[in-house]
């Protein structure tokens, strides 16, 4: 029971988000689409919640989360069912393409609940972490400086994530957390067909993913979230036809992305800055950043307030740039990911062949993505062993993007990289 409970929480994250489903041009995705979007909105609103409620000095329980989640969900159904209705964009399915992406996304469920994708920092980090969280009731500056190997100035989105499902099991499931994973890769699947109406091109993700899964082992850890918010900003400023869209989906996913992981914040730079330079719209890059902004920026305050920088102090590290070469060699030993580097040489292989102009967004995210990460690793006198134990997870952003980037230099639809 306490892992159904423990699962529930995430089941729910769809209805705490449903209020997304408001405005018309998300109510015409499909209905794949629109549980996507409303699974990141849920996450962020949960976060969101719980973070004021600790800012606010209000312990968590389940007699308060457990009405105002109710109170949130009756909400948003009574708003999206008083808007009139707007039939859904709807296109024939490949069978043959569907039949093989079940294939793999079952595949990553049996590697999840074998062990074999889970990661050590989820039982080491974040799972205690969560569990802290939950027994002080909030987010506790003094039970964060008691743990600082928690790494507990990191965003704080996933732990509140699975405090929130601890509430729910009034213990940490275990179970819970590690298959969360494939319910948000599902989630991401359910962005990229439904964004770009392409059965082969969600295919190819679903098979790139679900094997660079088996050696990145994200379950339990904040990838899968943040992958996510990342596929939902990547694929709506690529394949969504109606700029609000567009800019709305970016907003939520930029938000979820900064307060989920350090490397969220790089994101969001990489994609302000190609919304500006690729698109030449700054009045969506100004629109997207602020919840962003207000959200990491609040983060940070309360780190800088009580002087709890940990991860963030690396910021301040020389850099070391005799290691570039070091840095090179052990990232391209890791991106090989055992198969050649064909997680990569395919989609590369596929833009090589189709329109390059309409993959221009996910590309320049791609680039810039890889190389904040370079950027990030040359902090590092001896950078090796951070690499080979953080990159296989850290790289699974870029990899995203180029595979985005594949899919829109052979979409059917009009991709504009100036929208």
């Amino acid at each position: 029971m306490t892992d159904l409970l423990g699962l529930l929480a995430y089941l729910l994250l769809p209805l705490i988000g449903i209020i997304v489903w408001r405005f018309d041009f998300i109510r015409r995705l499909p209905l794949i689409a629109r549980l996507a979007i409303s699974t990141a909105t849920g996450a962020v609103i949960v976060a969101v919640l719980m973070a004021t409620m600790s800012l606010l000095r209000i312990e968590w329980s389940r007699s308060l989360l457990f009405p105002i989640t109710l109170a949130i969900i009756v909400a948003g159904i009574v708003v999206v069912r008083r808007q009139p209705h707007i039939e859904s964009d709807k296109q024939p399915s490949n069978k043959f393409a569907l039949a093989a992406t079940m294939i793999f996304i079952a595949l990553t469920v049996y590697g999840t609940i074998t062990a074999r994708e889970s990661c050590g920092d989820f039982q080491f980090t974040w799972g205690p972490k969560a569990i802290q969280f939950f027994r002080a009731g909030g987010i506790d500056p003094a039970v964060l400086k008691a743990y600082p190997q928690l790494t507990v100035d990191y965003p704080p989105l996933q732990t509140l994530l699975l405090a929130y499902s601890n509430t729910f099991s009034h213990q940490l499931s275990w179970w819970a957390g590690v298959l969360a994973s494939p319910l948000l890769f599902l989630a991401l699947l359910g962005v990229i067909r439904g964004f770009s109406r392409d059965d082969y091109g969600t295919l190819l993700v679903a098979a790139t993913l679900s094997f660079t899964y088996t050696l990145a082992y994200p379950a339990g850890c904040a990838e899968p979230p943040l992958l996510l918010f990342e596929a939902m900003v990547i694929a709506g400023l690529t394949f969504l036809d109606d700029p609000r869209a567009q800019t709305l989906v970016t907003t939520i996913g930029l938000a979820g992305a900064v307060f989920t992981k350090l490397e969220g914040t790089t994101f969001a730079i990489a994609t302000l800055i190609t919304i500006v330079v690729i698109q030449r719209n700054l009045k969506r890059a100004v629109i997207a950043a602020i919840p962003a902004a207000i959200l990491i920026g609040g983060w940070m305050l309360f780190v800088f307030h009580i002087d709890l920088l940990w991860m963030y102090r690396g910021a301040a590290l020389p850099m070391y740039p005799e290691t570039l070469p070091v840095v090179l060699k052990t990232l391209a030993k890791v991106a090989k990911f055992e198969l050649w580097w064909l997680p990569w040489l395919v989609p590369i292989v596929l833009i090589a062949f189709g329109n390059v102009r309409k993959a221009l967004v996910p590309l320049s995210i791609f680039l810039l993505t890889c190389c904040a990460t370079v950027y990030f690793y040359v902090h590092y006198p001896d950078p090796v062993w951070w690499i080979e134990s953080s990159s296989p997870r850290v790289i699974q952003t870029p990899l995203l993007a180029l595979l985005i980037a594949a899919v829109a230099a052979h979409a059917r639809t009009p991709v504009s990289e100036t929208r």
